[in-house]
């Protein structure tokens, strides 16, 4: 489906460019989250994955103008590409996009997108609705205390993409 010139996918699909713009919408509030944006922010040397809360009132706009899930339920990338195509994931596909944008070695990660859809999900999904009892919350707050990660989450998302 198509909302507002943004494609929902839950498919693997499209290649993702050098060029193309990722923002990851996490739950700030969520440990595993933040740890996972740390992660992520220490393996990319080029800085090609944006991060924003899903709570944050730029976060909270881009859901909704992409039609995303708002509830939390899961991590959220969106894509955009040099011509401005938006495409949107979520559960496991939008981990894998993440890695996959990395570049090597860590893109090798993506291969796992062989595994059928049900059964990443399912696993996204066991770990998604037991994340705040096992890894526990940021208490009301995002917990991303290193610099690089800080000057990523919350920075101003690219011209045009809420627009």
């Amino acid at each position: 489906a198509t909302t507002a010139g943004m494609n929902r996918r839950d498919e693997p699909g499209a290649s993702t460019s050098s060029s193309s713009t990722l923002v990851a919408l996490i739950d700030g509030d969520c440990a595993l989250c933040s740890g996972y944006a740390r992660l992520v922010s220490a393996l990319d040397g080029k800085g090609a994955v944006y991060f924003e809360t899903q709570q944050s009132d730029a976060g909270r706009a881009l859901l909704k103008r992409c039609g995303m899930p708002t509830d939390l339920s899961s991590i959220v990338v969106v894509e955009v590409s040099p011509k401005g195509k938006t495409v949107g994931y979520v559960r496991s596909t939008a981990v894998l996009r993440t890695f996959l944008a990395l570049g090597a070695p860590w893109s090798a990660l993506y291969l796992t997108v062989a595994i059928p859809e049900f059964i990443r999900d399912g696993v996204y999904g066991l770990v998604a609705k037991h994340r705040y009892s096992v890894f526990g919350t940021n208490g009301g707050r995002c917990a991303l205390p290193d610099a690089v990660t800080r000057r990523r989450i919350g920075r101003e998302l690219p011209a045009g993409l809420l627009d």
